[in-house]
């Protein structure tokens, strides 16, 4: 049930405060707001005369405001919700993160489509000159899955007329060290090359009280080389080909709640004799143990969220190579352009999944009791161990193959009518691998004591689950877009897509006590083949010199998809059907005061059917993610932006959005209800987590309903140098994290954050340096937080990072 008292963001003093600031900026005449040119419609054009919901971040902006990963985009970007591996935009994102199903933000680098989201934190965007988040489905120009809208990574081009470098040195707290070089320039003629390398690294922010350790660092080094040969006037083509990888010791999760230390006894009642089990020290329907019964230290994380006292350390590794080409030829009255790309990426994570260390353990059989015929017996007596304490691990490794080529024709012809379009093709070879190990034997020889009581072995390599999955996609589309210029204000816009998707999915899948014990291992196997048009019809017209409307009706499309990985023990695979959404939208966008002002707004409205959600579903004990189809669903919001010149050296700047998502008819079950709160210990039975609920006016998950951001800049003049100062201020509002919207345990808090920069240049600038804060008030709140587990009942959170602070050195020659 949805809590009534919700904390409301002031948006009306909000608008006070800027409608004020606004009127009272005297102005010069002679300085304006600088012109930003976005891509976000597949041609060139200012963003203040773009017909869309887009926001732009320049690489200057970026380095006045800090913008250098993917939460400070987030919180500077209307809508738009940053998460580990998830991105959602107007509460529209990717489900789940198993192979069969598929973002719901489609990001592209140089226009070439990816799923992962490493770009946002490989290099601190060194070598991307522009940063485009479109809001909205982009069926006809984007269409792959990007239903929620896209985010355009736009690289820097080689330099054909002259050679600059830039170094940049950066040293902060947490060991925080950051050196890079980028340098570009003519080769020859017609050849200019640009050459990037970047090396990252800061200790981490999680302390292990077992060993001293440190998790949660970061290190990353990415390196990059693009070639653009200007073979004549009209044609040019762009090679970039980059490599980034990563090795660290990631946070083994932030758990923020006491461990369910309780032993679990064996449960006799009216169920007695059901195939769902219950053995001592399992909860009911689980068949692993609860690893925390009987534990007399308590979790840390309680007292303290950034520690932790486990005994394996934890492992991530991630590597991406990839190559971008562009050949554009320019004809006068068309343009020709082909773009293809080439990826693979592979990522490995391995973490302590009991979350404890073997000192600390009180699993102990002695204290655990089995009912039989003579009464109730300790199982140590039976198996002969007593203490067991468990070495669980988790792992999960995922290898990817990605390959797209794009052909694109486009008209700038003298007429009233223009067109785009273009053949499209993608596929894409997806592998992943993950398993849950017990490496204490004594405890597997327990569990194989209580498996031989329902005729059940185990895994002699000490697998509880273990899983592998392989996917291909292919996807080709064929698209077009008409311009009209019915009036000398009036452009009315007809795009129309055309796409078909075909999936091939297998998996192998393990969970103990499931299945034929001859053959424990289950393969799920199944293919399909989704096709869908997509549309739209728009205009724009042209108020006045500095100021327009627009306003369009678009539908969007995301392929079927499989539920692979869960551990069933029929071959049967669990499809998911195809979404489709209806989009209408009005914008504004208009300058004010000698272009020193810049305003944008748009409000829109989804009607969205078969909306792929994310849940999480217990399968055989085992509790994994999952998705499945809202059947109908709405959403309603408003967005603005806004930069303001208030005097030459004073500039404000903001935006705000707000979202209201609903589920109009959707049902379903709360499978892990069971394992939440006082209903911990629970029968599986409990109607709670067995009967469907309406989920009928819930909002979406990752949907706050009011975002906000806003960023003051001064800047002067003194000692012969250039000197600005800036703070900024993000707001984020509660948001849930699951379709059921649980108080207790999927709705986060509302959070805040403000930086500082000061920062002191050349007038040349030649160099400059900057200082910053992140995070003044260091408070560290959640952004995302999974389900409790059913096996530890403990749920893992993401956190915000901590205070951050440091120095900035750019050289320029």
């Amino acid at each position: 049930m949805k809590s009534t008292s919700h904390k409301r963001f002031p948006v009306r003093r909000l608008c006070a405060v800027v409608a004020a600031m606004v009127a009272a900026g005297p102005a010069s005449a002679d300085t304006s707001l600088e012109e930003i040119v976005v891509t976000a419609n597949k041609r060139e054009s200012s963003l203040m005369e773009t017909a869309a919901a887009v926001s732009a971040f320049d690489s200057g902006a970026r380095e006045d405001m800090g913008i250098d990963g993917s939460a400070d985009l987030a919180a500077r970007s209307p809508s738009l919700t940053v998460a580990p591996s998830r991105i959602s935009i107007r509460g529209i994102g990717r489900p789940n993160t198993a192979l069969g199903s598929d973002p719901g933000v489609g990001l592209y680098w140089d226009g070439v489509y990816n799923t992962e989201t490493d770009v946002f934190n490989m290099s601190n965007f060194l070598d991307i000159e522009r940063i485009e988040v479109l809001r909205g489905p982009q069926g006809t120009l984007y269409g792959r899955n990007s239903i929620g809208g896209a985010i355009n990574f736009v690289s820097k081009t080689p330099d054909s007329e002259e050679w600059g470098t830039s170094v940049v040195a950066e040293l902060g707290n947490y060991g925080q060290t950051t050196a890079q070089v980028l340098t570009s320039g003519p080769v020859t003629e017609k050849l200019s090359v640009l050459a990037a390398l970047s090396d990252i690294r800061r200790d981490g922010f999680q302390e292990n009280l077992y060993n001293g350790d440190e998790y949660d660092n970061r290190e990353n080094q990415y390196a990059t080389v693009s070639l653009k040969h200007q073979t004549t006037e009209n044609w040019s083509s762009t090679l970039k080909v980059m490599r980034s990888n990563s090795d660290t010791n990631p946070s083994n999760g932030y758990t923020l709640e006491p461990f369910s230390t309780e032993n679990v006894q064996e449960v006799r009642d009216a169920y007695v004799g059901a195939t769902v089990l219950n053995f001592p020290g399992m909860f009911p329907g689980q068949n692993f143990a609860n690893m925390h019964q009987g534990m007399t230290v308590e979790n840390p994380g309680v007292n303290d969220p950034s520690q932790v006292s486990i005994d394996f350390e934890p492992t991530q590794s991630s590597e991406r190579d990839a190559l971008f080409f562009t050949s554009e030829w320019d004809a006068d009255s068309f343009v020709v352009k082909y773009t293809a790309g080439h990826s693979k990426f592979d990522f490995s994570r391995a973490l302590d999944a009991d979350l404890t260390a073997a000192e600390d353990s009180g699993l102990d059989w002695n204290n655990l009791y089995l009912t039989t015929q003579f009464g109730p017996l300790p199982m140590s007596l039976i198996t002969g161990i007593g203490a067991t304490p468990s070495d669980l691990i988790f792992s999960f490794e995922q290898e990817s193959e990605f390959t797209s080529h794009e052909l694109q024709v486009s008209t700038d012809l003298e007429g009233p009518v223009n067109f785009i379009g273009g053949l499209y093709y993608y596929n894409s070879d997806e592998t992943q691998d993950i398993y849950y190990q017990e490496r204490n034997a004594e405890l597997m020889a327990v569990y194989a004591t209580l498996g031989s009581f329902i005729g059940q072995g185990v895994n002699p390599e000490g697998y509880l689950y273990k899983a592998d999955a392989e996917l291909e996609t292919t996807s080709t589309a064929i698209y077009g877009q008409m311009d009209w210029s019915a009036t000398d204000d009036l452009v009315v816009t007809l795009g129309l897509r055309y796409s078909e998707d075909e999936k091939s999915g297998r998996d192998n899948t393990f969970a103990q006590y499931v299945g034929n014990p001859a053959a424990p291992f289950v393969t799920h196997a199944g293919s399909d083949t989704w096709d869908q048009p997509t549309w739209k019809l728009g205009f724009d017209y042209t108020l006045s010199e500095d100021h327009f409307l627009y306003g369009f009706v678009a539908t969007g499309y995301r392929s079927g998809g499989f539920n692979l990985l869960q551990p069933t023990a029929t071959p049967d695979i669990d499809m998911v059907d195809p979404e489709t959404l209806t989009s209408t939208e009005l914008g504004y966008r208009g300058s004010f005061a000698d272009n020193r002002v810049n305003l944008s707004a748009s409000v829109y409205h989804y009607a969205y059917k078969d909306m792929q959600v994310l849940k999480q579903t217990v399968v055989n004990g085992v509790s994994l993610s999952s998705y499945e189809n809202a059947a109908e669903s709405t959403a309603t919001g408003f967005e603005t932006e806004f930069q303001a010149l208030l005097t030459d050296q004073l500039m404000f700047s903001g935006t705000y959005s707000y979202n209201d998502t609903r589920f109009d008819e959707f049902s379903s079950t709360d499978f892990n209800a069971c394992a939440l709160g006082p209903r911990a210990v629970g029968l599986v039975f409990d109607p709670l987590c067995t009967n469907e609920q309406d989920l009928a006016d819930n909002s979406f998950p990752l949907s706050p309903e009011h975002k906000a951001s806003a960023n003051l800049t001064y800047s002067w003049e003194a000692m012969d140098l250039d000197w600005s100062a800036s703070g900024s201020y993000m707001y984020t509002s509660e948001q849930y994290m699951s379709a059921f919207n649980r108080d207790d345990y999927d709705l986060l808090d509302s959070w805040s954050r403000v930086d500082l920069r000061l920062n002191v240049a050349s007038p040349d600038e030649t160099w400059e340096v900057t200082g910053f804060v992140k995070n003044l008030s260091d408070d560290r709140d959640v952004v995302y937080r999974d389900r409790p587990s059913t096996v530890t009942h403990t749920a893992v959170s993401t956190l915000t990072d901590p205070r951050l602070y440091g120095v900035r050195l750019k050289y320029n020659f």
